[in-house]
This record gives structure tokens, sequence and C-alpha cells, in this order.
């Protein structure tokens, strides 16, 4: 019996391993979470039963950074510079038909970007503004920032979507 118990005991904490996958693991503090229909994970979700995904912020800055000026809609003309949502997308593995994105802000609000415009417009995840850290009293330090220099950009995503403090993305159907 005993011997069972700990045969069960080993086999679910290999399990748990494997469900874990190969990805990197935060050392600083958690920055985002990323949840959903995702393949890559480092953490599970205890309340849901879920991998997930968690980034320090160096492991954000560690992908691929993009730069570029817009008029932020409450803090005027600003160069953001970060991770493009697409990139933070393709590192943890997205399903092919997956349909949308919701980015969690801090204060638990939810804003809804469709999976065909993360691919087709340089939607950034910010964590610079002006070549400078983005403060908390600014929105940081991770920001959803609407690339408004393109044409149509402002009319999908309204500047109220612009979100602040990001801290979760989920993958949905």
């Amino acid at each position: 019996m005993k011997r069972t118990l700990c045969l069960g005991l080993l086999i679910v904490a290999l399990m748990g391993v494997a469900v874990l996958g190969t990805g990197p693991t935060p050392i600083g503090p958690v920055a985002l979470t990323m949840s959903g229909t995702i393949a890559l994970h480092n953490d599970i979700d205890i309340m849901k039963g879920a991998g997930v995904f968690r980034f320090d912020l160096d492991m954000v800055k560690a992908l691929p950074y993009l730069a570029y000026t817009v008029t932020d809609p409450w803090m005027g003309e600003k160069l953001y510079g970060g991770v493009l949502l697409s990139d933070l997308l393709k590192y943890v593995g997205i399903p092919a038909d997956a349909k949308r994105v919701v980015i969690i802000a801090s204060d638990a609000k939810e804003f809804v970007i469709q999976i065909k415009d993360a691919f087709d417009y340089p939607i950034l995840i910010a964590y610079s503004a002006n070549d400078k850290a983005i403060k908390a009293s600014s929105g940081g330090p991770l920001k959803l920032v609407f690339p408004y220099q393109i044409a149509g950009v402002e009319q999908l995503y309204a500047p109220e979507q612009w979100s602040w403090y990001v801290i979760g993305i989920r993958v949905e159907y």
C-alpha cells in the first residue's frame, strides 16, 4: 500500500513536470502572465488547473524589441518601445484557430483584441516611453499601445482600450 502510494505520487509529480514544458522561469517578480490555449508553460494556475507562462520583466525584454512614435490619447506624442503582441503569442505558441486575446490590467479591466489584428498591426506591449521605463503612474511597467499612426486602427480600437499596467494576456477561441 505504502509503495503504491509513493509510486502514485511520483507519477503525479512527473506529469506535473511534463505539463510545465521547457520554458524558462522568472527570476524576478512576475510582470506578465499568459494563459488560455497556449503551448508553452512554465507554471500552473492552481485555481484553474491549467498551464500558464509567467514572465518577469527581463524575460519580456529578451524578446525582439520594436519602437515607434505614436500619439497616445492620454499622454500625447511618445516614442513607445516594447515587444509586439504577435511576438508574445508566437513565443508561447497559440493554436491556428484561436480567435482573440484578452488583455488584463491590474485593476481587472479586460480589453479584447482579435488575433488577426495582433498579427496584422504592430500592437505593442510597451515597457519604455521616450527611452525610459514606464512608471506605474504612467501606465507601466507594461502598457498596451495601439499603432494609431496606421490609418483605421483608431476605429478598431478606441482610446479607452489602451490598457495601463498590463498584467495578463489570455488566449481564447
